[in-house]
């Protein structure tokens, strides 16, 4: 009986090939799962990135590089080597990002103003997980997503401004209407405003055609505001035309707005060292409109620098033409009714001069036109 084996270094040599062929399949899978992470790493039209600890990019897709203003990946992560400092506009948001994602493992829907490349802002979105080593559990870095919201985000800005100033007008409006003397609602409409726009201070001028000058009347300010000095001097100061902000409005006929009057000299602003002490910035006036007369200001100021925003000062401008009339009504009717103290004084000075109602004869009055 003859038998047949097989040669050892045949079946190694067979086992071999399984294995390299198992081996090239792996390697291939690898390189096709490669290949389609990166096509999408480096196609999604959604920011890509990883971060350190310290602040700085390990890695980023193009899409972000695009939306922070970068002509490539590799310029962002040059160029912006502390994030902290050279990305978000607040300095705290960093540290509340890495606060949230290490003790979430993760940050959904973050929401922050970035600078571009040129300096330009805009509103992310990111989405981000906390990578950690497996055995010692440090912190590799931070990996996520981040989105371009810009858009949503004015629309947003633009709805709430529209509705507050709806809020504005109304508060306003109710004000006047539901006062009878300028006195009585004076403060009420400067506290309405103050708290509709969110403003901290606010003040009401009055023109004396006596002295031609402008003259505070009446003030309000929020409770946490530490500024009495400042107020004190607003309360003592009579301004001329083109003095001051006030007097810048009362000349010009038109509502004026300063981002930071702590920016300018005491020139232009007589209170700017006490506006300054007192932590105000930002501010606007608006006339008081009889007509072409300006027969008031109204003043306010903001312990934050805001940017100019027109449609308010619009709108404030028609509500000051509205407060004058309001003014103006008030004023009608005191005249009449000292009118009618002086001619109820004549009426009791001179009797004689009173009509009677006693009921006539007709066979005896002449005035009597009756058939």
């Amino acid at each position: 009986m003859v038998s047949f084996t097989t040669p050892v270094s045949y079946r190694e040599n067979s086992c071999q090939d399984v294995m390299n062929h198992q081996l090239e399949g792996t390697l291939e899978a690898l390189r096709r799962a490669e290949q389609k992470y990166r096509s999408i790493f480096e196609h999604c039209v959604i920011g890509i990135f990883q971060t350190t600890p310290e602040g700085q990019y390990i890695s980023a897709n193009p899409a972000l590089a695009r939306m922070y203003g970068y002509d490539s990946p590799a310029e962002l992560i040059a160029a912006l080597t502390d994030i902290n400092r050279q990305l978000y506009v607040r300095p705290d948001r960093r540290a509340e990002f890495i606060r949230l994602v290490r003790e979430q493992g993760q940050v959904i829907d973050f929401e922050s103003e970035i600078y571009r490349r040129d300096h330009s802002i805009i509103w992310i979105l990111e989405n981000a997980r906390v990578v950690c080593d497996e055995v010692t559990d440090e912190v590799l870095y931070y990996e996520g997503m981040v989105q371009n919201v810009t858009r949503r985000k004015l629309a947003e800005e633009a709805r709430d401004r529209a509705n507050a100033h709806l809020r504005l007008q109304y508060a306003v409006t109710r004000t006047l209407a539901e006062m009878r003397h300028l006195g009585e609602a004076s403060g009420k409409v400067v506290q309405a405003i103050c708290e509709t726009v969110g403003w901290d201070f606010g003040a009401l001028w009055h023109l004396e055609p006596n002295t031609q000058t402008l003259r505070c009347v009446d003030t309000w300010r929020a409770l946490d505001v530490d500024a009495q000095e400042f107020i004190d001097a607003t309360q003592e100061l009579a301004l001329p035309s083109g003095v001051g902000l006030p007097g810048r409005v009362w000349s010009s006929r038109k509502a004026f707005w300063i981002p930071d009057v702590v920016a300018l000299g005491k020139e232009q602003f007589p209170r700017v060292a006490l506006a300054a002490k007192g932590g105000l910035h930002a501010g606007f006036a608006f006339p008081i409109l009889l007509g072409q007369k300006v027969i008031g200001v109204m003043e306010f100021f903001s312990r934050g620098v805001h940017p100019p925003d027109d449609e308010l000062l619009s709108m404030l401008t028609a509500l000051g033409t509205q407060i004058a009339k309001f003014i103006e009504r008030e004023s009608l009717v005191s005249r009449l009714a000292d009118y009618g103290e002086s001619t109820e004084k004549v009426d009791q000075d001179h009797p004689q001069n009173t009509q009677t109602t006693q009921q006539r004869d007709p066979s005896t009055d002449p005035t009597d036109y009756s058939d």
